[in-house]
Parts: C-alpha cells; sequence; structure tokens
C-alpha cells in the first residue's frame, strides 16, 4: 500500500492547548407581573389541602413529613440554579422527584411546613418581602394522583377487566433515609396483602440511588387504593426482558469446518449478557470464559449462541463456511443472565451487576442484545430502572454497554417504510434509552424488491429515536438483516446474508438488532485495545482502562460514516432513525494524509471554561477558492456525567456545551456553529456535528467548552470528558497533507505503535 495511504496515529491535545478561564454565571431573577393577593389566596388554599390531607390512613410518616406538589410556570425548570436555591433549599423543601421539568413531588418536616405557612400567609397580605419566593410557584397542592400511574399501567387498566391480575412495580418516593423506609415497606407489604395482593419472590429490591421498588401481582383494582398513599411514587407494570429471535431451517454443521486458533490470545474480548453460549468442541477456543449467575439452573443458548457468533465471525460468514475455514476475529466472556425465558427487570439488574463485578478486570465491553417485549408506549416520566442501572454502572465502574433498539413487527401489517418512521409503536425498546450505552439499530445491506427497506436503508423491524426526553437515539446503526413478505407470506431473504450459527451447531439465516448490535460490540472492544495501546505509548496510564473506554465510544460515533438515502431529510429526521450513521472501525482507529483527528479526554468543573486550541494546516487556505468547500470539521464531545432517575426529564446532571471558533480572513477569532442547535443540543450527553468551510485562515482554531450541572454537583467537582476533532480536506484535486503539517508543528502527541504487553508492569519483570 502507499504510504499516503496508509493509517496513522491520531493526534492528542495536551493542555499547554487549552487556555482556561474563570467562568461566572449569575442568575437574576424576572419580576413577575402577578395579583400578589389572588395568587397568596390560591398558595393558602393549596398549603390548607396538603394539611388536610396528610393523615395516617394516606401517609405512614404524617407525623414526620408531609408530600405535595409543587409546580412552577412550565417555561421554568425546578432544578435549575437560582430557582433551586430560592425556591427549595432555603426553605428546607426536599424534591424527591421530578414529574416535569417544571412539576415535583417534593417533601417538608412538620415544624419546616409550619414556617412555609407563615410565610405564605405575609405574602397573601402583602406584609411578604417583593422578592418572596412564593411569586415564582404557579402552584401548591396535593400530589396528583393520576401522575402515580405508568401510561403503560394506564393503557393496560382501560383495556382489561378490574379482576385482572397485574404484575406490577410499585416504587416508593425517593431521598428518604433508611429509618423512614424501615417504617413504609412493612406498611406497603400489609395493604398489598389486604388487597389480595402478593409480593413476589424477590420481594423488595434497590436501585442504585438506594430507592426500593416491591414487585408484587396485584387485582387491577387495587392500583386505585395503592396510588392514594403518599410514600408511594408510581406503580408501573413489570418490565421484561428477553432477546428476540427466531427459529430458522438449518443449514451447514459447523463441526465439519476448520476453527484457525492461532493467536487467540490476542483478539479482543467481549461480554454476552445472554441466555448463555453453546458451541461445538472445535469452536472452544473463542470462548475465553464462562460466569453464570448464581440463580439460573437451567439456561438454552438459543439466542445467546447467535449473538456470540456475529461478534466472533462478524459479517463475512458466508465467506469463511466457502473456504471452509472458521475465522475468529474476537473472542468472548459468556456471561449466563437468562435461562432462556423472559426474565424481570428486578432479576436483570441483580445479574448484570454481578457479572460487570466479575468481569470488568477481563472486558470492559458488555453486549446486551435484550430488550422491553411488552409494547412500547411513550410519553412516561422517567427512564426505565434498567436504563437507569446500565448508566449507572457505565458511568461508575468505567464499562461500556452496547444494547440493541429493539424490533417490532409493525412490518406484517404496514407497506411504507416511511409509515414506520412515523409510528409511535416504532419507538426504541427498554433499556435503549440508557443515556451512557451505545444503542444499536439495524439498517440492511440488500435490495429485495419484496423488501420495504432499500439497501443501507433501516431494515423494516428496526426500532428508532428518538430516546428519552428526546436525547439522540440511536447512537449507531450496523446490517441487522432484512425481512420480507407478499402478500400474507412473511420471509428472510437469502440476499440479507446474515448468517449465524445456532445452538445446535448449525449455520442459519436470521435478522434483527440482536444481530446488528454484536457488530458494534465488536467494533467497540477492538478499537478499546487500541486505545490501550495508544495511551500507553504516549505514557498516558493514569486510570487508563476507564479512558479507553469512554475514548473507544466517543471515536466510534464521531466517526460514524454517514448513510445518503434520505436527501430531503432535516438533520434531525436523520438522527431519529441512523443516529451518527453507520459504525466504521477502520475509520475509527486511524487517522489519515487528508483527515487527521485529535483527542483530548480531560476534566473541568463549572467554574472554569475551556478553550482546546487545534492547528488548521495552512496547505488548506492556500487552496481556497471562491464558492469551492474546501475544509469539512467534525465534533464530538462526549460528557461523562452522574444521572438522577428521580429527576424525570432533568436525568442528566451534567452536560458540556460546545462552540466552534474559526479563523476568518482577517485572523479574528468567530462563532461558527451550526444553526438551531443541531448536534448541539442543551442537555444532551453527546454534541456532534459537522461544518464545512469555504472562506477560512488557517491557524490556531478552538472549539470552547462550558460545563452546565446541577445543584447537587459542586462548583469545583470535575466532570470528564472526551472531545473528539476531525479535520477533513473536500480538495477534489489531489490529496492535501494536512497531517503532514500538524506533525511537523510538533505541537501535538503522535503516537507511535509499540509492542507491549498489557497487564504486566516493569516492576513484574
Amino acid at each position: 500500500m502507499d504510504d499516503d495511504k496508509k493509517g496513522k496515529k491520531h493526534f492528542t491535545i495536551p493542555d499547554n492547548e487549552v487556555q482556561r478561564e474563570d467562568t461566572k454565571r449569575i442568575a437574576i431573577p424576572e419580576q413577575v407581573e402577578i395579583d400578589f393577593k389572588e395568587h397568596g389566596e390560591r398558595i393558602g388554599e393549596g398549603i390548607s389541602s396538603i394539611k388536610e390531607r396528610n393523615n395516617s390512613k394516606h401517609n405512614i410518616l404524617s407525623n414526620e413529613l408531609l408530600f405535595f406538589q409543587v409546580e412552577l410556570p412550565d417555561d421554568k425548570i425546578v432544578d435549575s440554579r437560582g430557582d433551586y436555591e430560592r425556591i427549595f433549599a432555603e426553605n428546607k423543601i426536599q424534591i424527591n422527584a421530578i414529574r416535569d421539568s417544571y412539576k415535583a413531588v417534593v417533601s417538608i418536616k412538620k415544624d419546616d411546613m409550619e414556617n412555609l405557612e407563615q410565610s405564605a400567609l405575609k405574602y397573601k397580605e402583602g406584609t411578604a418581602p417583593k422578592s418572596s419566593f412564593w411569586q415564582y410557584i404557579d402552584e401548591i397542592s396535593p400530589i396528583d394522583i393520576q401522575d402515580k400511574k405508568s401510561k403503560k399501567l394506564d393503557y393496560l387498566q382501560k383495556n382489561e377487566s378490574n379482576d385482572e391480575v397485574i404484575d406490577a412495580q410499585i416504587t416508593v418516593v425517593p431521598k428518604l433515609d433508611k429509618e423512614q423506609y424501615a417504617k413504609i415497606l412493612p406498611h406497603l407489604i400489609t395493604l398489598v396483602e389486604s388487597f389480595d395482593g402478593d409480593i413476589e419472590s424477590d420481594g423488595i429490591y434497590y436501585l442504585a440511588d438506594q430507592t426500593p421498588v416491591l414487585h408484587a401481582y396485584l387485582p387491577s383494582s387495587a392500583v386505585n387504593d395503592l396510588i392514594e398513599q403518599e410514600v408511594i411514587l408510581d406503580i408501573d407494570i413489570t418490565h421484561k426482558y428477553s432477546g428476540s429471535h427466531q427459529t430458522t431451517k438449518n443449514g451447514q454443521n459447523v463441526s465439519d469446518l476448520d476453527f484457525y486458533s492461532d493467536d487467540l490470545d490476542n483478539l479482543p474480548l467481549v461480554c454476552v449478557l445472554d441466555d448463555g453460549v453453546y458451541f461445538p468442541d472445535n469452536l472452544s477456543g473463542s470462548i475465553a470464559g464462562r460466569w453464570t449467575s448464581p440463580d439460573i439452573n437451567y439456561n438454552t443458548s438459543a439466542h445467546g449462541t447467535k449473538v456470540a457468533s456475529r461478534i466472533i465471525f462478524g459479517e463475512n460468514l458466508a465467506e469463511q463456511i466457502q473456504n471452509k475455514l472458521l475465522v475468529p476475529k474476537a473472542r468472548i466472556i459468556d456471561a449466563v443472565i437468562s435461562d432462556g425465558n423472559t426474565v424481570t427487570e428486578a432479576k436483570i439488574i441483580s445479574r448484570i451487576r454481578k457479572a460487570v463485578q466479575e468481569v470488568k478486570h477481563i472486558t470492559t465491553t458488555f453486549c446486551l442484545a435484550f430488550n422491553d417485549n411488552s409494547s412500547s408506549i411513550f410519553g412516561e416520566k422517567s427512564v426505565s430502572k434498567l436504563a437507569f442501572e446500565l448508566d449507572v454502572i457505565s458511568y461508575t465502574e468505567g464499562v461500556n454497554f452496547v444494547v440493541s433498539m429493539g424490533n417490532h413487527e409493525l412490518w406484517r401489517t404496514l407497506n411504507d417504510i416511511n409509515d414506520i418512521y412515523e409510528h409511535e409503536g416504532a419507538r426504541l425498546a427498554s433499556p435503549a434509552e440508557s443515556f451512557h450505552s451505545l444503542s444499536i439499530g439495524s439498517i440492511t445491506k440488500d435490495q429485495h424488491p419484496d423488501s420495504m427497506s432499500d439497501i443501507n436503508a433501516l431494515s423494516p423491524f428496526s426500532r428508532l429515536g428518538y430516546g428519552f426526553a428526546n436525547s439522540y437515539k440511536p447512537d449507531l446503526v450496523y446490517p441487522g438483516g432484512n425481512v420480507c413478505k407478499q402478500d400474507t407470506r412473511c420471509f428472510i431473504p437469502k440476499t440479507s446474508d446474515l448468517l449465524v450459527i445456532n445452538s445446535g451447531g448449525y449455520i442459519s439465516l436470521d435478522f434483527g438488532t440482536s444481530f446488528s448490535t454484536p457488530l458494534a460490540a465488536f467494533d467497540l472492544s477492538a478499537l478499546h485495545q487500541s486505545v490501550i495501546e495508544y495511551l500507553n505509548s504516549i505514557g498516558d496510564t493514569d486510570d487508563l482502562l476507564r479512558k479507553a473506554t469512554f475514548i473507544s465510544r466517543g471515536l466510534l460515533s464521531h466517526h460514524a460514516q454517514s448513510i445518503d438515502n434520505m436527501p430531503s431529510a432535516t438533520i434531525e429526521e436523520y438522527n431519529k432513525i441512523y443516529g451518527c450513521g453507520q459504525g466504521n472501525l477502520d475509520n475509527a482507529k486511524e487517522s489519515f494524509k487528508s483527515k487527521p483527528t485529535y483527542i483530548r479526554y480531560g476534566k473541568m468543573n463549572r467554574k472554569t471554561k475551556e478553550k482546546v486550541g487545534f492547528l488548521i494546516p495552512s496547505v488548506l487556505s492556500d487552496k481556497r477558492k471562491q464558492g469551492m468547500k474546501l475544509a469539512k470539521v467534525t465534533v464530538t464531545c462526549l460528557s461523562i456525567s452522574p444521572v438522577d432517575i428521580s429527576k424525570g426529564s432533568e436525568y442528566l446532571r451534567a452536560y458540556i456545551d460546545t462552540s466552534l471558533h474559526m479563523l476568518n480572513t482577517n485572523s479574528t477569532l468567530v462563532t461558527k456553529n451550526p444553526s438551531q442547535k443541531n448536534g448541539r443540543k442543551k442537555w444532551s450527553n453527546l454534541h456532534h456535528f459537522s461544518q464545512e468551510f469555504t472562506v477560512f485562515d488557517s491557524g490556531d482554531w478552538e472549539l470552547w467548552l462550558d460545563l452546565y450541572t446541577k445543584p447537587e454537583i459542586l462548583d469545583e467537582e470535575e466532570i470528564e470528558y472526551v472531545l473528539i476533532i476531525t479535520i477533513e480536506s473536500l480538495y477534489e484535486n489531489e490529496e492535501l497533507n494536512l497531517y503532514g503539517e500538524i506533525e511537523t508543528s510538533n505541537r501535538f502527541n503522535v503516537l507511535q505503535e509499540i509492542s507491549i504487553d498489557i497487564g504486566t508492569s516493569e516492576e513484574d519483570e
């Protein structure tokens, strides 16, 4: 290969290329035009209603706490800094949960309620200070009972009889202490039993934030009695998870094929969280280890084996079969979290927690091709409990989860892919809304006259975004097969070429996001391995595995390949279907002569703004020609933020705002961001956008980073981020050597490839 065409190591942006400036944000309250007497009377009525409802029948903690809800005007946010301090913290009101951005479930101690009532009285009489916080509150009232039912539960109740038994999850109000929960839980168990309900065998489990959840079977009629309890935050149906797959005709037996077993120890490793993996003896070398949840006695391996085969052998299994030689690209850790039947949310959370603790020292890439098997109804007030747990584990343990978007069957009854794009029933299935996981959709590889999807379009069965609170989902798409129909006959076309190995040891055709997700998991693990080498080569070994985990996640999203079959689509429409695009490992691993990439892993707090400098080579501006697009700059910033399931749409607790600043022809830095915040949503953990340039000057451009956090995050607390910037020449006449000019500047680290033995230090020699 021509040396100019070879991949090159990415550059890193060192600290001395970053300017740090103090940032001061002052929340100035706006004076509200309001009839204080009328508003004060309404506030007083609300307080009276709250006190009236605070009795032992509705509140087991009635002698300690009062529960109620506070609503701000709908253009305000409950936990925005300033408002939070002024309205809640200074008045000793605890925010326990956020329903909508402007509506909170809160609690207050009984003694403090008396002070609050006196304050409201002064406000009504006009003797309160003009700056009184009451003017910023729209309404204070008892908790809205209907808010306690999930959309799915409400739908089920309206379509079932009162005698129907509901498999329910009862979530207790968060942010209480252990002593209070010790009173609440026995009380709720007694109530459930008094309504002829049963507490399930897994009984009570706790979320990562220590919120208790009761798993119970309830008569439908009992739900309306239970939600009267002030200490219950909400009731939902129990989410159940499984891997969707088909039973298809067996092809060749892989026992008859040779297996290339050289150099297995150096292959990327992925942990498969599934119902087990079973391969014939000749493929046993592809399994690097096994972990089984202690509460599983039997597993089918029906789904997990297929998923694992896609990780290990990738997309070219047909070619390998033809050559009678199976060549592994990766090995897997088989982590059994299911016996092959559906798994409740409580059990899958517990099993994944344990599996990660046991396996994270071997690999940080976890493939979970399981989805909620109930219908997808959106408009819920929070992410699923499983999505939350994945986010917390990813954040605290420094691991990557790759999850499937899920499949639907709308393609069986609809005839136009655009109808699927607009259908509510095609929205992603839990846990694909997980913010810190890579959520993977499916695209087709083939063109078939009986498929509603064209080549490289979203597969007919693949779910799509947006995610919770309009977050970007999917993250990426990969080939996951195709499905067709002729009148009433539905079939998998041979042209889709999606082959898997089943638990019987045979090759079979299949389809689903369960089989696009493993391709992404392989890419992520291979990239992680490359980044480990990358960081070692420059001696950046502090928190090595954690850095590599987040950098590899950022690189894979950043270097996704655009899918060009929606020419008239807006950026929002495109992102809803394809996310960042199709994952591309080759692009993500290396820079190229005319397409160099900068990487920065950093930490910042809200008191300091960062201006990250990067070099635009002069060879680009030398080629400027009026009206000709010559350069493209792509930016990705991944914020590694805490999350809080109790905060509803304010789930993400920090994000980094990005702003691109280019040199104009007067050598002055000017802002050059996409219009309408495209790729730069507020409170999004991923900022990802591209800009093309015709008129500009070379030299030092900047990417400005500004951290925004929620009130519980202290000003000095640091949030991690990964910043990736790629410069691409659009000059058609020759390949400009952008890389070489950056390299000769000697300002940015060039990563030299070296041989290392990961896990062995000099002291061990």
